[in-house]
Parts: C-alpha cells; sequence; structure tokens
C-alpha cells in the first residue's frame, strides 16, 4: 500500500459519511477541513467516519488506530484535513509520504 491508496480510502469513507448523511461537499481534496471552522463533520460524524476508517483498513488487512493517546493528545491533531489524517495513518503503518 502507498500513500496515495491510504488517501483514496479516507476520501472514499468521508464521501461515502457525507452522501449517507446528506452533506453537501463539493470535491474532496487533501486540503478539505474535517474540523474546525470550516469543517465538514460535526463531532458525532468525526466519530463515525474514524471507526468507518479504521474498518475500511481492517478490509486490507491493515490495523490503524486513530484513537491512540498519540493521535488524540498531538500538539497537531491528525483530524484537522484529509491530508493530516492520510499522512498520520501512513506514519502508523510505516510508509513514506
Amino acid at each position: 500500500m502507498d500513500f496515495e491508496q491510504i488517501k483514496e480510502i479516507v476520501t472514499n469513507v468521508i464521501r461515502e459519511y457525507c452522501e449517507l448523511n446528506h452533506i453537501e461537499v463539493g470535491e474532496l481534496t487533501k486540503d478539505t477541513p474535517l474540523i474546525g471552522s470550516a469543517r465538514i463533520l460535526d463531532s458525532m460524524g468525526l466519530v463515525n467516519v474514524i471507526v468507518d476508517i479504521e474498518t475500511a483498513f481492517l478490509d486490507e488487512d491493515i490495523e490503524v488506530s486513530l484513537t491512540s493517546d498519540a493521535a488524540m493528545s498531538s500538539r497537531i491533531s491528525p483530524f484537522r484535513t484529509i491530508g493530516a489524517l492520510s499522512h498520520f495513518i501512513a506514519r502508523q503503518i510505516g510508509i513514506e509520504a
């Protein structure tokens, strides 16, 4: 698996969540904000997406933990954007992005 595949999984999960919950978003890019003032996810949406992303990676036989101490206590949140989250996952599974 490479970084682009990671980003594709993350983007697809977020796109599917938005479609199922009737959240209108334009093009999803690495800079799409997940949290913060221009976010596309509320707190419950973020929780749902985290679970769905972990499940999507398990389907690929890759275990990631997005609720680890490292993720939750990071000074700069890995949940800021699609790109930040993809980079966090890549580092977790030992892939250079």
